[in-house]
């Protein structure tokens, strides 16, 4: 299960939960090019439409189905509500291939900052967007997602507030489609608003926005559109969308369907399925390389696996020196080497809480907690954890830790070697591992661990991205700080970061962040993500994605 950061966010957090260069197909593992020139473009067997047929379902296996379709309700800002954002809503920004933010010329002719002193963004939406239920998508849509996302109503479940919590004003500009964004104080990352957008039927009021896309979405806006939620068999399908006013998509129809990891070989092999993401898991890596037809496609994405700790009320862990001590126990490059070995070799600790690597900012700040056995155990003896046979204890109660894990193979790994390594220095952990439709809102969500493991996808908007991740939790509203650590100090580096302009400044910040993060061992980054996936060779234009767009609206299956 990944979770997705806000910005998202993660999720966008964006959020959702799970495990992403030149195929290879010989049998035997193929090079790895994570750490090439290049391996962050998109290995995606690119491909004109002239080349493709016309037709043909795209299947793709999925962790679970949403809890919730809204991307940003608390519950729903997952990565498949994401992956289902990009087919069937509209955005003002999208990542380009590089990463960086690119005008979505499908719903806005132009978006452009006006005005720095107040900052005043302008946008046109294009003549012929139009939401399914024949509404044209309008400046009341930009403005009733402002209303809902501003934080002011606390009765609408809100993943991510940041920069919408900053917009003075939402108004009409010349025409219905033509709206004003009015800042009233400068907010970096503007192009991460709107992203996606929702239609304003589902802004309209709390209730709506909380429980209306429960069973799945009801007004979209993109070149496919639901035909059917089944929660029985677990599949959600679109199709294209007849309304669609730009290119008409290759592909029929795209299915997603809950599928355990330990099946999705097989099911590739069997024609079931077309594609599945291979992240950590060497079975799959390896069971891929010896199916007919079949090649892995691999670019560096923004992913990274990490361990959060419960900091909250109550909690064992609420003891910072206690926790940094667990912190230091684990080893975060070891983990790496194990989990991603032949698949992304060479590959390297994730070293930033807020910075993916490739970043032009990107700095490794992990020296400020590094993983340290025997300073461990030292600070262990001098908080009074004693040894007592095997493990520690104090005053009678032994350090023994719940570690939620997920059922998969990457979950049984990293915790496997952190069991391990937390052993050697006198710390018990005791793995629970639960199903992936169970993490989220049985385990995560309501802070049910004392540590726990799963992967943040990352943004192209690090800053507010991952606001949340560090938010003051205030009774049941944490945004995504599902450890409930919170560290006073970040708050006003964040609002100065939020407000740079200058992008070299930002990251400046952003590091001055994560040094704060590594200190207080807020949580604790673990590896990349492999960016391999398991493809069929015909299916063009989708694969390995890396920093930009799944590509939906383009893929399709060669003549």
């Amino acid at each position: 299960m990944r979770v997705r950061g806000r910005a998202t966010a993660l999720g966008g957090v964006l959020l959702a939960v799970v495990l992403a260069a030149s195929g290879c197909a010989t049998g035997q593992p193929g090079p790895d090019k994570r750490h090439e020139a290049g391996g962050t473009r998109p290995d995606v067997n690119a491909r004109p439409r002239s080349a493709l047929r016309d037709g043909g379902d795209l299947r793709i296996p999925i962790d679970a189905l949403p809890s919730n379709y809204n991307p940003k309700q608390v519950n729903g800002a997952r990565t498949t509500t994401y992956q289902l954002a990009e087919a069937i809503l509209p955005s003002a920004f999208l990542d380009g291939a590089d990463g960086v933010p690119v005008l979505n010329r499908d719903f806005f002719d132009r978006a452009e900052l006006v005005s720095t002193a107040p900052q005043v963004i302008r946008y046109q939406i294009a003549a012929n967007a139009v939401w399914s239920n024949g509404r044209p998508v309008s400046w009341e849509d930009l403005h009733s997602h402002w209303r809902a996302l501003r934080g002011e109503d606390g009765r609408y479940e809100v993943n991510n507030h940041v920069g919408y919590q900053d917009v003075a004003s939402v108004e009409r500009g010349g025409s219905d489609r033509e709206v004003v964004l009015t800042l009233a104080r400068p907010f970096a990352e503007w192009q991460g608003l709107f992203r996606p957008l929702v239609p304003k039927e589902l802004t309209e009021t709390p209730e709506a926005f909380n429980r209306s896309w429960l069973a799945g979405p009801t007004v979209t806006a993109g070149p496919f559109e639901v035909a059917s939620v089944d929660a029985t068999a677990k599949i959600i399908t679109l199709r294209r969308n007849p309304k669609w006013w730009r290119d008409r998509p290759p592909l029929d129809r795209i299915i997603f369907r809950v599928l355990d990891p330990s099946a999705r070989a097989d099911e590739l092999a069997n024609r079931g399925i077309d594609i599945y993401p291979v992240g950590a898991d060497l079975d799959l890596f390896t069971r891929a390389n010896t199916i007919p037809g079949v090649e892995i496609r691999q670019a560096t994405e923004r992913l990274a696996g990490q361990v959060t700790f419960n900091g909250g009320e109550g909690a064992l862990l609420r003891d910072e020196d206690l926790r940094r001590a667990v912190a230091q126990g684990i080893d975060p490059q070891a983990i790496t080497t194990v989990l991603l070995g032949p698949i992304a070799r060479g590959a390297k600790a994730v070293g930033s809480h807020i910075l993916p690597p490739g970043h032009a900012g990107y700095k490794d700040n992990s020296r400020v907690l590094p993983f340290d056995a025997n300073a461990a155990r030292t600070k262990l003896d001098e908080l009074g954890w004693k040894l007592q046979g095997k493990f520690r204890a104090k005053d009678g109660q032994r350090l023994a830790l719940r570690f939620v894990a997920q059922a998969n193979p990457t979950g049984r790994t990293v915790s496997g070697l952190i069991v391990d390594q937390l052993a050697a220095i006198g710390v018990e952990a005791k793995v629970e591992s639960v199903p992936v439709e169970k993490f989220y809102d049985s385990y995560l969500l309501p802070g049910n661990f004392d540590i726990i493991a799963f992967e943040w996808t990352k943004s192209a908007y690090p800053i507010s991205h991952d606001r949340p991740v560090f938010q003051e939790p205030v009774g049941a509203r944490y945004g995504n700080n599902f450890g409930r650590i919170h560290i006073r100090e970040l708050d006003g580096l964040y609002d100065r970061a939020v407000g740079e302009l200058d992008s070299a400044k930002r990251d400046e910040l952003a590091n001055e962040i994560d040094v704060l993060a590594w200190r207080h061992a807020h949580h604790l980054p673990l590896y990349p993500g492999s960016g391999a996936y398991a493809a069929r060779r015909d299916l063009a234009n989708y694969g390995a994605h890396g920093l930009g767009l799944y590509g939906f609206a383009t893929a399709g299956f060669l003549k």
